[in-house]
């Protein structure tokens, strides 16, 4: 699904919905900002793409970034109508579509610094997940996008009090996939991730963890390593 040529046909299923629902309900009447546009805009941006990923185009680092943010506020836009419009039955292709592009732009080594639809793509992915291996296989793919961050997303000095902002989603998201996996060598490369990207949510991140593994029937190597981390990181610290 990280082939720029199955995104754009699932992208292109997803405008077909939302400008049929929008001719039948007419919510968004500017011709300018509604579906038509956003479609127009879409197919020009994969064309690019599609150059891109075959080596039959180039872009500097910075164009790519540029080229980055444009793509993802164009999906920004299509997905805030899929919204507006209720079109459900596609919420879980705008996911898929979040994901795999940001999959696509870090392994074109673009660096991202819109991460919103992509942290809440992932989500979504996640929480429908209950392989472990496919869990791990997720994880995996979170830590490429989060390695692609830019600077300022991952130094993670703005909007501290939102708990909501997408680094830190798509962050704690890859950590529940690494638990849920119970990959030790994974959990471990992941926890070691999470102290260095989000030390404050360490504590509380643990916790859950443990309490979630009680009822469960957990290897020993796996409750082993959680027991380590939430030691090091103690939910309370006592009076």
């Amino acid at each position: 699904m990280f082939e720029i040529e199955a995104i754009s046909d699932l992208t292109l299923e997803v405008v077909k919905a939302v400008i049929d629902k929008n001719e039948q309900t007419n919510k968004f009447e500017d011709p300018e900002s509604g579906p038509l546009a956003v479609a127009s805009a879409l197919s020009d941006f994969f064309q690019i793409a599609s150059a891109l990923g075959q080596g039959h185009a180039s872009l500097e680092a910075d164009e790519m970034q540029e080229f980055a943010d444009y793509g993802l506020d164009l999906l920004d836009r299509i997905a805030f109508q899929l919204l507006a419009l209720e079109v459900m039955e596609q919420r879980e292709n705008m996911a898929r579509i979040f994901a795999s592009i940001g999959v696509w732009f870090a392994r074109q080594d673009a660096t991202l610094d819109n991460l919103e639809g992509i942290a809440d793509g992932f989500g979504r992915l996640t929480n429908g997940l209950t392989d472990p291996k496919e869990l791990g296989e997720m994880c995996q793919l979170m830590a490429e996008v989060a390695d692609a961050a830019s600077n300022k997303l991952q130094l993670d000095e703005d909007d501290k009090n939102n708990p909501y902002r997408p680094w830190r989603v798509l962050n704690l998201n890859a950590g529940i996939a690494a638990t849920r996996s119970m990959d030790p060598q994974l959990m471990e490369q992941t926890f070691d991730d999470l102290v260095r990207r989000l030390p404050s949510d360490m504590p509380g991140f643990l916790a859950d963890g443990k309490r979630q593994m009680i009822t469960q029937n957990v290897p020993d190597e796996v409750r082993e390593i959680m027991d380590r981390y939430a030691e090091k990181w103690p939910d309370s610290l006592p009076h």
